[in-house]
């Protein structure tokens, strides 16, 4: 099949600056971390690594079975907050699917951290599968935040009262401060039960709307955050030593400070940030000690939830549950197997920059020669990069990273044992490898190897994470003297010299692969309308399954095309500027839609483009909403039910009116075959002309029909005859299963009757009903449904003030009301962009491309 190569390249500053505004938050959170990393390094500098990894192995049993009890406890008061969001909306479930739902959510959100992104991906696909709509899944996803921070703010609030004079004095503020600040957050939950009393119903600011529930459930919110919050700090709190000067109230206000600023940070996780803000308040004395705790709450707290989630979706496959079950859980695994994979790679850097126990090495010396020691120790953070780029590809659902993540894992195993018996780090890379073996249908991508470059976002992250592990490796030898000779010491506790030559590795290897992300040939070719093409996207909109009769769109030439590597998919989309702007959703197979439209948005991202959806159904959503779109309703489309439609009736009046006048004249209704159009084509150019030369207008395009030969041509045509002459004619869009029919140009002659066009929808219903076809598409009234009130978004109030009382430019409310006529069901459709000012600017570009630019849209 011949391609053409996009000859619009963007320019170097344009591409630079587009991805610089994607990535900022992250720029940000990487120059936090590295604050964070230099404190902890000036706390830590008059210890040893040898004294935290004692005080790490110290930490009694009966203490770790408490933190994982109180883990638990936290994680069971999480589940509530979902239970109490779908109580609120009206909508019930098992709690074993809350459970679900929300365990999942949490683990993730608390790795990653932007917890409303992240947790809100998986709500998303679990709650979309069990019927929730997309407002209300968003609702629960406002409710689950708001209801973290009303609890956050009611522990400080109380922490900073009762213990202000300690919280104070970590930032340089009087302690009498502290019950005045106590006082003022304490606000904002009484406020919320004082909205809730006074029954307020919703809260509005510019764009924003919250709507505040009854007492019962507003209260609710307050205190399962509270005992949420309370665990987690309790967490924590039993794995710190006695000597940090807290009691529980104030470590409890510290615990959330700490926790608010590593969310703020945008650092994955609060990393490093979390940690430098709880050394900062705890005495120098017991920073060893507490370091100590923090690594293993991060343990307990954040990676064992991981694991268990993991796990849990790959029992569920391997147990060959229901295919309901695994709809439900397998699309949740690429986003906590990417997490758990970096997090693996993560493991494996660690253990190459810290000494190993003395005690097995010298055993394993007696079994392993001494270069395989130094060769598996080299080629072990070897492994560990690899796993933190490779988690990209899986996060983006690739065969060829699920491939590779298990041929790492295999080998880090070995490798953690060879180096230094490191069982329990080889016992963690086989739980994940365990768990990651049976969801090798998650990951259905198919993907050649050399094209699985990480993304920009995820080399900074990597890049992170492997500046910590070098500092880390630097803090653990800070009192070796470095020689030249110290780079070629081989012997067995070697430590120092293993550190720098696996550093060395790690960190070329690294860089071999940012610059081969940044120096790689251009990306794939992105397919223009050739002729040659046009039978293969005919032959897949005729195979489709459940696709709209507006995918015929696609053979009117003016679009691009995006296809499966079955070639039996397609996205079709336009380029205005820097919009790459999507005609519906993917055409074709229903199994291979997620997979188009995720290499759409990698597409648009290595052309520093900006996507987008136009016109797509609620059904798409949750996809569109994991790829990080948001929604902005268009208006409302028009189907009429074929069997029930009928001319009887009272409601019917005014179409039967018509009908009999046509009747009467009389009109001849006819549909010609495809096969015939042709011959026809010269009469109905005769009428578009006049049609277009009557409107004063010019042809339109993208998601609108214009008369083209060919075009015309892919479609049986539907005519109007009076007297023998073609008066009104519209070509018949006809899906292959007989789901619906629609038409696409409408066009009559000057001198036509009054009610022609109204006679011909006429027809072609009662035309369609006989050959069995289920629905008739009567087209988008744009603008309809919006909602106009204060507490609306502001394009929808935009939209809706449009609908009003823009008549003169657009008869808005005239052909709503023209279709309501017939009686259909009017179903909302929707733009998927970026949120913010991208949203708008996407609506700008694409009445661009339907106008054929500015000049088209002035002329109209």
């Amino acid at each position: 099949m011949p391609t053409k190569t996009i000859t619009e390249p963007n320019s170097l500053l344009a591409e630079l600056w587009a991805r610089l505004r994607v990535m900022w938050p992250m720029l940000i959170g990487l120059v936090v971390f590295g604050f964070a990393l230099w404190f902890i390094h000036r706390e830590l500098a008059h210890f040893h690594v040898h004294q935290i990894l004692r005080q790490i192995a110290a930490i009694p049993v009966q203490t770790i079975a408490l933190a994982v009890a109180a883990t638990a406890s936290s994680y069971l008061a999480l589940t509530l907050f979902d239970w109490l969001a779908l109580t609120w909306i009206g909508h019930r479930f098992t709690y074993r699917r809350i459970a679900l739902a929300s365990f999942t959510s949490y683990t993730l959100a608390h790795n990653v951290g932007f917890g409303m992104l992240s947790g809100g991906a998986v709500r998303y696909k679990l709650y979309g599968s069990w019927g929730l709509s997309v407002a209300d899944i968003a609702k629960v996803i406002v409710f689950v935040t708001l209801t973290t921070a009303l609890g956050m703010s009611t522990i400080l609030g109380v922490a900073a009262i009762g213990e202000g004079k300690r919280l104070m004095e970590l930032v340089s503020m009087p302690g009498w401060f502290g019950p005045i600040f106590g006082a003022i957050v304490l606000l904002l939950p009484l406020t919320w039960l004082a909205l809730a009393s006074f029954k307020v119903g919703k809260l509005t600011w510019r764009q924003y709307e919250v709507s505040v529930p009854h007492v019962p459930i507003a209260a609710g919110q307050i205190l399962i955050s509270i005992v949420d919050n309370s665990f987690a700090a309790l967490t924590l709190y039993i794995l710190l030593p006695d000597s940090i000067g807290f009691g529980l109230l104030g470590f409890l206000g510290l615990f959330v400070v700490a926790n608010t600023i590593g969310i703020i940070s945008h650092v994955p996780g609060g990393v490093g940030v979390f940690d430098a803000t709880i050394l900062l308040a705890v005495p120098s004395d017991a920073s060893g000690a507490t370091v100590a705790a923090l690594v293993a709450y991060r343990v307990i707290y954040y990676l064992v939830p991981l694991a268990i989630s993991c796990l849990l979706i790959a029992a569920h496959t391997l147990g060959r549950p229901s295919r309901t079950m695994l709809a439900r859980t397998l699309p949740l695994a690429p986003s906590l197997f990417a997490v758990l994979v970096f997090v693996s790679g993560l493991i494996l850097l660690i253990s190459g920059v810290t000494p190993v126990i003395k005690a097995r090495a010298d055993w394993l010396l007696h079994i392993v020669p001494l270069g395989v020691i130094e060769v598996s120790h080299f080629l072990g953070s070897l492994m560990g990069v690899a796993l933190l780029l490779i988690a990209d590809g899986l996060r983006r659902r690739l065969d060829g990273a699920w491939l590779l993540a298990c041929g790492f894992l295999s080998a880090g195993i070995v490798f953690s044992l060879l180096k230094g018996f490191d069982f329990e780090e080889a016992l963690g890379l086989g739980i994940t490898l365990v768990a990651l073996l049976p969801c090798r249908h998650a990951f259905n991508r198919k993907a050649r190897l050399f094209a699985l470059t990480p993304t920009p976002g995820w080399l900074l992250a990597s890049a992170a994470a492997l500046a910590g592990c070098l500092w880390l490796g630097f803090f653990a030898y800070q009192r070796v003297e470095y020689a030249d000779d110290l780079w070629w010491s081989f012997v067995v506790h070697g430590d120092a010299p293993r550190f720098l030559r696996a550093s060395v590795g790690a960190v070329i290897a690294f860089l071999i692969v940012c610059l081969y992300t940044v120096l790689r040939p251009a990306p794939v070719s992105v397919l223009l309308p050739e002729e040659t093409d046009l039978p293969q996207v005919e032959n897949v909109i005729q195979h489709a399954e459940g696709a709209s009769t507006s995918a015929c769109l696609a053979l009117l030439g003016d679009k691009r095309f995006l296809f499966s590597p079955s070639g039996r998919s397609f996205i079709m989309f336009g380029v205005q500027g820097h919009s790459w702007i999507a005609m519906g959703e993917p055409v074709g197979l229903q199994e291979e839609q997620q997979d188009l439209i995720w290499s759409f948005m990698e597409i648009c991202h290595q052309h520093a483009g900006r996507p987008a959806f136009y016109q797509i159904t609620p059904d798409t959503m949750p996809v569109l909403a994991e790829v990080g779109l948001a929604f902005q309703k268009l208006g409302e489309q028009a189907y009429v039910s074929l069997p029930q439609f009928d001319l009887q009736g009272p409601g019917r009046a005014k179409l039967r009116q018509t009908w009999n006048r046509g009747q009467r004249l009389p009109l001849v209704f006819e549909v010609v075959a495809k096969a015939d159009v042709l011959a026809i084509t010269d009469e109905l150019k005769r009428i578009s002309d006049q049609w277009l030369r009557g409107k004063n207008a010019r042809e339109k395009g993208f998601s609108l029909g214009r008369f083209n030969v060919d075009y015309i041509c892919h479609f049986p045509v539907a005519i109007l005859r009076l007297e023998g002459r073609i008066i009104a004619f519209a070509n018949l869009w006809a899906a292959s299963d007989h789901s619906e029919i629609s038409v696409d140009l409408m066009r009559q002659v000057d001198d036509a009757p009054n009610g022609v066009m109204e006679y011909l929808f006429i027809a072609l219903m009662l035309w369609g009903r006989e050959q069995g076809y289920a629905e008739f598409d009567m087209g988008m009234a744009p603008m309809a449904g919006l909602d106009g009130r204060a507490s609306a978004p502001m394009l929808s109030r935009a939209g809706a003030l449009i609908y009003r009382h823009a008549e003169h430019f657009y008869n808005f409310q005239g052909l709503r009301a023209y279709k309501e006529k017939f009686s259909p069901e009017w179903r909302s459709r929707y733009l998927a962009a970026r949120p913010g000012i991208e949203m708008t600017r996407m609506l700008g570009d694409t009445t661009l491309l339907v106008s054929g630019g500015v000049k088209g849209l002035i002329s109209r």
